[in-house]
This record gives structure tokens, C-alpha cells and sequence, in this order.
């Protein structure tokens, strides 16, 4: 088959796959000895970024589950503050003091995603300020401030994880156009060497793979009642 240049939709693995195919074709050929040189090359720089790759999705995944798991601690801590201030007002949820803290329905707090939880929780500190407050409700709001802190941490985790990711996305795609190049290049001395050694017409298309089949899905055929 003739060349077909990789683009943004061309599978890494796949984009793999076919490099490693016209490399190994051409080692096949002593006519070509050392023409496959440059593909191999992008072969071992493949498994290098790969394994970036494959690191930097997993710094994501991690983040992302350690922004839930806090975000479940931080829901816990604040209902817990939550339930302490209804037991000291005698279950007053109109009480002003809790609207103080409070102003809005406390589910609509636990609903926050961590980061947007974590702005909200520093209101509770500022109205702790400005009146007494009891030893558990200190407490309490210590354990807030604990696990914002460690929420806040990694949220910014999770913030580099995805940057590195993009990061590893660019090197993918430099790959892919150095591999075009090489591969032209290929394809090019092969054409050169075909004139030359008067070969049939579509011999430099034979070191380059088909493209993969698209499998087509059976169409089920309805079942019939009796």
C-alpha cells in the first residue's frame, strides 16, 4: 500500500505499529541495508514517550481520586460542624447564629465540588471570629481547616498532572510528524532506487502496510414471533 502520512487521528499505537512494519520490511531487503536506521530510532524515542505517556495518565487518575476522596472528608468534616451547631442551638436551623454561618440551605455547601467547597468553608472561620464559639465547634472547624488544606494541595496536584499530560500530547505529536518525515524520506530513496533498478510501478508502496481494517457489525435480523 502506498504511504499514508499519520495525522491527529491516527492511533499511537497504530502509528507504532505501522513505523515498525516499513522498518522491518526494509531490513528484509539487503538492497536497503541501513535505510531503516532513522525508524528505528523513532521506534526506541516511541517507547520512551509511551512510558511518559502512560505515567502522566496515571498521575491523573491518582489526582483525580485523591480530589474525591477529600472531597468526601471535607463533606464529612463540614457536616459534622453543621450537625455540632444544631445541637448547641437546639436544632434552630433558623436560628441567627447558624444562618450566620449558614445563610444558604447547608446542603447546597455539601453539593460543592472540593475546590469551590474549600472558598465557601473559609466564610465559616470569618463569622467564628467575630463571636464566642465552644470547644467542639473550635474542634471542628480546626478539622475544616485540615482537610482544606490538604484539598488545596491536591488540587494543584491535579492542576501539573493534566499540564504534564498536555505536555506528553505535544511530544506525541512532534513524534508523529518527525515519523512523517522519516518516512517520506523513505519512501522517497525507495522511488529513486525503483527508477534506478527499473522496477515495477508501486514498489516503494510495498514497505509501507495497509491501513487496518474497519470491521463491519453484523446487522441482527429481528426475531419472528410464531
Amino acid at each position: 500500500m502506498a504511504l499514508r502520512l499519520f495525522h491527529e487521528g491516527t492511533g499511537w499505537e497504530q502509528a507504532r505499529k505501522d513505523t515498525r512494519y516499513t522498518a522491518a520490511r526494509l531490513d528484509a531487503r539487503a538492497a536497503h541495508d541501513g535505510l531503516a536506521k532513522p525508524l528505528r530510532g523513532l521506534l526506541a524515542r516511541w517507547v520512551t514517550i509511551d512510558e511518559e505517556r502512560r505515567e502522566a495518565d496515571d498521575a491523573v487518575v491518582d489526582a483525580n481520586a485523591l480530589v474525591a476522596a477529600l472531597d468526601d472528608e471535607l463533606d464529612t468534616a463540614v457536616d459534622a460542624f453543621i450537625n455540632r451547631l444544631l445541637y448547641e442551638l437546639h436544632g434552630d436551623g433558623a436560628h441567627p447564629v447558624f444562618k450566620a454561618y449558614f445563610p444558604e440551605p447547608p446542603s447546597e455547601v455539601l453539593r460543592l465540588g472540593l475546590e469551590s467547597e474549600i472558598e465557601r468553608t473559609k466564610k465559616l472561620f470569618h463569622v467564628a471570629e467575630e463571636r464566642k464559639v465552644s470547644k467542639e465547634v473550635s474542634q471542628l472547624l480546626a478539622a475544616i481547616a485540615a482537610v482544606s488544606k490538604r484539598g488545596t494541595a491536591a488540587l494543584a496536584a491535579r492542576e501539573a498532572a493534566y499540564a504534564t499530560t498536555s505536555r506528553v500530547t505535544l511530544r506525541i505529536q512532534t513524534w508523529k510528524e518527525s515519523a512523517n518525515a522519516a518516512r517520506r524520506g523513505v519512501d522517497s530513496v525507495l522511488e529513486g532506487h525503483a527508477v534506478k533498478a527499473q522496477l515495477p510501478r508501486g514498489y516503494a508502496d510495498r514497505f509501507f502496510p495497509a491501513p487496518p481494517r474497519l470491521t463491519k457489525k453484523r446487522a441482527t435480523t429481528p426475531a419472528v414471533g410464531p
